[in-house]
C-alpha cells in the first residue's frame, strides 16, 4: 500500500514537474532580446578597453554565460581579468573607469563585495562589471577570482540547466533564493553545484528531504576530510572548483530547514505553486483580530542609504543585541522579524511571549565566604534595595525595583546609548531618534513593510505545511 502511494507521488512529481518547465523556461523572443544585450554590452566593454591602463581580459559570465536564468530574470556578468602585477587601487579605478566609459557613470551604481564592482541595467537586464585577477587555479588574490573557473566548470559539467531552473524557482517560490545577508539563502552557484553533485532537480528533492544536521555535501571520497577541514560547521557544502570553500557558510540554517520542509511536502502533494511566487496579501482584519497583536512591539528608524548587505549586515548584528538585552531583563521574545525599503528607513518588529514583567527582582549575589565581593555586593545594593538577606545556599540575595518592567521602558532605555548596547556605530544616531510603537499603534504606521513585517510575524510563511 505505501509503495503504491509513493509510485503515485512519483507519477504526480513528474507531471508537474514537466508543467513547471515553461514557467522557468525563456520564450525564444526574450532569449533573443537577452541575447542582443549581450552583444551590446560586450561591444560598449570591448570600445571601453581603450581607456584602460591595462587591457584586462574581458569574460561573459552570469547566469545568463551559464544558461540557467529564469524568465524576467537574466543577469549578465562581465568580469575584467587583470594581471597580478596590478595594484587592488589601480584594478579598482580601472574598472571603473571601463565601467564609466561604457555605460556612463550617472547610470551606474557602485556594489560592494570583497572590493567595489558596478551594476547597471539594459532593457530590464541586469549588468554586474566585476574586476578580478588572471591566476591559476587555487592561487587566489580575491574572491571573485574563482569565477571564470566556476564559469567554466558550469558550462563542461552541467547540462542539466532545466533542473538548475527549477530549484531555483522553487527556492525563489519560498524566499530562500540568494546567498545576500538579508535572505541567507541558496546562491545561483549553490543551486549549480546542488543540481552536479545530485544529478537532477527530482533527485535533489528527494535527498533533502532527508538531510539532517551536520549535513555534508561532497564527493564520496572527500566526506572525512572536508569533515576534519571544516570542523565545527554545521552546513557543509564544498566548492567542486575549490574543495577549500564551504560554499554552505553564507547559508542560515533557518533557510535550510525552510528548503528541508518544502521538499518533503513537495513529494508529499506535488503542486505547480511550488514553483510560482505570488505575493502575500495584506490581511489588516487578520492582523486587528489577532490576540497576538497587543505583544507586537515596533521599532521604525530613518537613516541614511547604505549598500544593502552593509545595511542587512548592520541591522542583523544590532538585532541581536538588542534580544541579548531584553533576554537578560526577562523579557521572552517569541519571534522578530526586520524589514527595509534598503533606502532610508529600516524596523524591527518583535512578538513579545510578555511585554510586561514584575515590578521587583531578585538578584543573586556571591557566597558569605566571598568576603570581598561579597562586601562589594552588599555597598553596591544596601541602599537600593527592599530587602537583604541570605538564601539557604549561601549566598547574599537582594530584592530591588526594576528599572524597567515593559519592553517599551527598556528599549527606550537601549536607545538613548545605542552604541553601549552593542549597536551598531553608523545606525547608532538613526536608533536614537527611533520611533516605538506597540500594539495597534504598529497598524497606524503607514508603511506597507511594517504591514507586512506584521503580517509575517503573526502569519509566517510556514503556516500552509502546519494545516
Amino acid at each position: 500500500m505505501t509503495s503504491m502511494s509513493s509510485a503515485n507521488s512519483v507519477e504526480r512529481m513528474d507531471r508537474v514537474l514537466e508543467e513547471a518547465t515553461e514557467l522557468v523556461t525563456p520564450s525564444k523572443d526574450e532569449v533573443e532580446r537577452v541575447e542582443n544585450v549581450a552583444k551590446l554590452v560586450l561591444e560598449k566593454i570591448g570600445k571601453s578597453i581603450e581607456y584602460s591602463r591595462f587591457s584586462p581580459e574581458i569574460i561573459l559570465g552570469g547566469s545568463y554565460a551559464r544558461n540557467t536564468w529564469l524568465p524576467l530574470e537574466a543577469d549578465i556578468d562581465i568580469f575584467l581579468r587583470y594581471p597580478t602585477n596590478v595594484n587592488r587601487k589601480e584594478l579598482e579605478e580601472d574598472s571603473y573607469r571601463i565601467s564609466s566609459k561604457a555605460f556612463g557613470e550617472e547610470n551606474l551604481v557602485i556594489r560592494y563585495a570583497e572590493h567595489p564592482y558596478t551594476e547597471t541595467y539594459i532593457e530590464n537586464v541586469r549588468i554586474n562589471v566585476v574586476p578580478c585577477y588572471k591566476v591559476e587555479l587555487g592561487k587566489w588574490i580575491t574572491a571573485a577570482d574563482r569565477s571564470p573557473y566556476h564559469l567554466n566548470f558550469v558550462k563542461e559539467n552541467i547540462k542539466q540547466t532545466l533542473d538548475v531552473r527549477l530549484l531555483k524557482k522553487f527556492l525563489k517560490s519560498q524566499g530562500i533564493y540568494g546567498a545576500e545577508i538579508k535572505v541567507g539563502g541558496f546562491s545561483g552557484y549553490m543551486c549549480e553545484t546542488l543540481v552536479y553533485r545530485y544529478g537532477s532537480f527530482k533527485n535533489l528533492i528527494l535527498n533533502a528531504s532527508k538531510w539532517r544536521l551536520p549535513l555534508i555535501v561532497t564527493e564520496e571520497d572527500k566526506v572525512k576530510e572536508v569533515k576534519e577541514k571544516f570542523k565545527g560547521d554545521k552546513i557543509i557544502i564544498t566548492d567542486p572548483v575549490d574543495y577549500n570553500r564551504n560554499l554552505g557558510r553564507a547559508l542560515s540554517i533557518k533557510s535550510l530547514t525552510k528548503f528541508v520542509l518544502a521538499c518533503r511536502s513537495f513529494i508529499k502533494n506535488p503542486s505547480k505553486e511550488y514553483f510560482m511566487q505570488e505575493e502575500k496579501k495584506i490581511r489588516l482584519d487578520y492582523i486587528e483580530n489577532s490576540i497576538l497583536l497587543e505583544n507586537v512591539m515596533a521599532l521604525e528608524i530613518e537613516h541614511e542609504k547604505f549598500s544593502a548587505d552593509i545595511l542587512w549586515g548592520m541591522l542583523y548584528r544590532t538585532l541581536n543585541h538588542f534580544i541579548k538585552q531584553f533576554n537578560e531583563n526577562n523579557f521572552k521574545i517569541a519571534r522578530t522579524v526586520t524589514v527595509s525599503d534598503e533606502e532610508s528607513f529600516s524596523a524591527y518588529l518583535f512578538l513579545f511571549e510578555t511585554k510586561q514583567v514584575s515590578e521587583y527582582e531578585c538578584r543573586i549575589g556571591p557566597y558569605v565566604f566571598d568576603e570581598e565581593n561579597f562586601e562589594k555586593f552588599v555597598s553596591k545594593n544596601i541602599g537600593s534595595s527592599y530587602l537583604l538577606w541570605i538564601n539557604d545556599e549561601g549566598k547574599i540575595c537582594a530584592l530591588k525595583r526594576r528599572n524597567n518592567n515593559t519592553a517599551k521602558k527598556l528599549l527606550e532605555e537601549i536607545l538613548k546609548d545605542p552604541i553601549k548596547y552593542g549597536a551598531s556605530r553608523k545606525i547608532a544616531e538613526a536608533l536614537k531618534k527611533g520611533k516605538i510603537y506597540t500594539g495597534k499603534e504598529v497598524l497606524e504606521v503607514k508603511r506597507d513593510e511594517i504591514v507586512r513585517g506584521v503580517m509575517e510575524l503573526l502569519e509566517p510563511g510556514e503556516k500552509k505545511y502546519f494545516s
